[in-house]
């Protein structure tokens, strides 16, 4: 059923797989079930058992499972979706949405420890990161035909929300972006993986080095959302700031008429990016105490 679910939507890869392996880490004895004999009771005992791995595995994991059997509903295969029952007992857990950043007094440790890192494709991936707030799988499956060197900006085509979207590079990014043009420079992929031919995955091994360098716990994301943060940090409008991050303003009447030029994007841009050098090259005021003779 998820199988039909996905030829019948425009999925993207990544949401492809994820599907396929949320429904197989929460239900892999389901799979060869037939649909009509998923009842609400079995729906109840799994999100239980689910829960005692993780509120957030048994919220997503039921997540998929509901939209394969809406869409069973849908092409009445099925009469109701037993897991509508999650909704009327309220069993649902509630996601506390995550508030984790780079605290501003450790941006200089965290950059430096990222800066020493010897892999250079890691180091510009958290780098774009922090400073441009990608989206780890936009940066993961970002093309070199899609980096504009001369022109200094990066275009990402069919993004989550739908839409390309086009972002200025900043200043500071530039030295580390062609010293990687030089090392992947000949791939398809900006980051390309171990395997020829493949983009590279999450580089977990750098990140932990970097947490154990700087003593900061991070996530790629949090770098996502300080940027976010930072951006708000040195004034810019609410309107900018969804520009920048590719957060939808159309939904906002006035915001739809709003057409941001790329150079008012790059001086925003770098803004922000100069707040983070402020910090991260700032040096101790020490002032030598000379005893009097």
């Amino acid at each position: 059923m998820l199988e039909r679910y996905i030829s019948d939507k425009d999925l993207k890869p990544y949401t492809v797989k994820n599907y396929r392996y949320k429904l197989k880490l929460g239900f892999s004895d389901w799979l060869n079930k037939p649909i009509s004999s998923i009842s609400k009771d079995m729906i109840i005992k799994r999100h239980k058992k689910l829960t005692q791995t993780g509120k957030t595995t048994a919220n997503t994991t039921m997540r998929v499972l509901r939209l394969t059997l809406n869409h069973a509903c849908n092409l009445e295969m099925i009469d109701e979706n037993p897991a509508s029952i999650l909704s009327k007992a309220g069993l649902w857990h509630k996601n506390s949405r995550k508030d984790r950043v780079i605290p501003s007094n450790q941006l200089q440790a965290w950059h430096e420890a990222v800066e020493a890192l010897p892999n250079q494709k890691a180091k510009v991936y958290l780098l774009m990161a922090l400073y441009m707030g990608f989206r780890s799988t936009e940066l993961l499956t970002l093309e070199w035909s899609h980096v504009d060197i001369k022109g200094q900006s990066i275009t990402l085509y069919d993004t989550k929300n739908g839409t390309n979207h086009r972002l200025p590079i900043p200043s500071v990014l530039m030295p580390h972006l062609n010293a990687l043009k030089e090392l992947t420079g000949g791939c398809k992929w900006t980051f390309e993986g171990d395997k020829a031919g493949k983009p590279m995955t999450t580089p977990i091994k750098p990140i932990k080095a970097v947490i154990q360098a700087s003593g900061v716990e991070f996530s790629p994301h949090d770098c996502r959302r300080t940027f976010a943060t930072i951006a708000e940090a040195v004034n810019l409008p609410m309107s900018m700031i969804k520009r920048l991050m590719n957060h939808v303003t159309t939904n906002d009447v006035t915001g739809g008429y709003i057409v941001t030029e790329e150079e008012t994007l790059r001086m925003a841009i770098n803004k922000v990016a100069d707040y983070i050098q402020a910090r991260v090259t700032q040096k101790d005021n020490i002032i030598q105490l000379h005893a009097s003779k």
